[in-house]
């Protein structure tokens, strides 16, 4: 009777540590700060045990930022890729920064994704997990003021072996990189985009409001009139926002 009685707490013990252990960010979608860039300084392998870059499959980050690149204000499309034969359960956190802090803002174009991190990262939802060997999700990037000169875009990957642990997930990191647009000289904007930057004369012709601001985003000049002049400006770079165009200068 007492061997009897001695065998179900251990049978109990051995069946709690021996259970699988869930997965502590599985489809649900990343924590957030799981990127691997910089800022972040954390990747999935803090919850899906493993070591990173080091198993099969490969990830990608592309874009139709043109090679001019990117223009404050204007939206552009973000995809991530990842491949690994046999895969079928997929995941991700995907971010942009520029430099210390983090770039632009990110907008969700379908049901597969969500904004995590404080709305500065974006990650997965269940119903974006599923693949055969390969999966791409797709959401939109709109630089702001923080994202002049350049921006890198970061990811996380995730294959996971669906075995309902954390064990065995292969994960993989990239990045891709993107430099904003420089004009400088005559600007090839015209009236049906509200103004016209002339760097020779530094004045601004246009048919609305535009709002001037420096590199740190702080707005500089306001101003209603058909021609306006810069020139009292500072030497720098600044941004020229109107209702319908977003344009950054270089004030020399």
């Amino acid at each position: 009777m007492k061997t009897y009685i001695l065998i179900i707490p251990i049978t109990i013990i051995l069946t709690i540590l021996f259970y699988p252990t869930n997965s502590s960010s599985n489809g649900t979608g990343s924590p957030g700060g799981k990127t691997n860039s910089p800022n972040d300084a954390s990747n999935c392998t803090a919850c899906h045990y493993g070591i990173l870059n080091s198993g099969t499959g490969t990830a990608a980050i592309t874009s139709n930022i043109p090679v001019s690149g990117y223009v404050i204000g204007n939206t552009y499309t973000i995809t991530l890729t990842g491949t690994k034969a046999s895969c079928i359960k997929f995941g991700f956190e995907l971010t942009a920064e520029n430099g210390n802090s983090k770039s632009g803002n990110f907008l969700i174009t379908d049901n597969t994704t969500k904004l995590v991190n404080s709305n500065n990262a974006v990650s997965h939802k269940s119903s974006g997990t599923s693949g055969n060997s390969t999966k791409s999700w797709s959401m939109d990037w709109k630089p702001t003021p923080n994202s002049n000169g350049n921006t890198t875009f970061y990811a996380t990957l995730m294959f996971a072996n669906a075995n309902s642990n954390n064990n065995g997930d292969n994960i993989i990191s990239t990045s891709l990189s993107e430099n904003e647009e420089i004009l400088n000289g005559i600007s090839v904007n015209n009236f049906k985009n509200n103004f016209y930057y002339n760097s020779i004369n530094k004045t601004i012709e246009a048919t609305h409001s535009i709002l001037v601001y420096n590199i740190n985003g702080k707005l500089v000049l306001t101003t209603k009139k058909k021609l306006s002049t810069i020139s009292h400006l500072k030497k720098g770079i600044y941004i020229l926002k109107s209702e319908n165009l977003t344009q950054k200068i270089i004030l020399n």
